[in-house]
């Protein structure tokens, strides 16, 4: 099952594990590098270890059922301040402003369904 990838922020960059590290090729994680670099947040590919996890400053699950979603603790650890960070707010609103952008629009104009 594939739950979505992972993706931790340090000293302002979104870090996610690279693809030959076993993960699958999402396409929300890859629309996640063009809407970082609309927006001006470097989005890199960087392996990653539990420590890093536990250290960021920020971390985020992406997929394309849940777009971008924080992560603010795991088990019994904070990550980050313990609440959504300010660089997972701005991907997820260009996430969301870049989907709107490329989804058709029906007759009565509404978004119509994903691509």
């Amino acid at each position: 099952m594939h739950d979505g990838e992972l993706f931790i922020v340090k000293r302002g960059a979104a870090l996610t594990p690279p693809l030959d590290a076993g993960l699958l090729a999402g396409l929300t994680r890859e629309f996640l590098f063009e809407v970082g670099t609309e927006a001006g947040i470097p989005v890199r590919e960087h392996v990653l270890m539990d420590e890093d996890l536990f250290g960021a400053d920020e971390a985020f699950l992406t997929s394309t059922t849940r777009e971008v979603v924080p992560i603010v603790r795991v088990d019994d650890k904070i990550i980050g301040s313990g609440a959504p960070g300010a660089i997972t707010k701005a991907l997820l609103a260009g996430y969301r402003r870049r989907a709107r952008a490329t989804r058709p629009m029906t007759a009565a104009g509404i978004p119509g369904p994903d691509l």
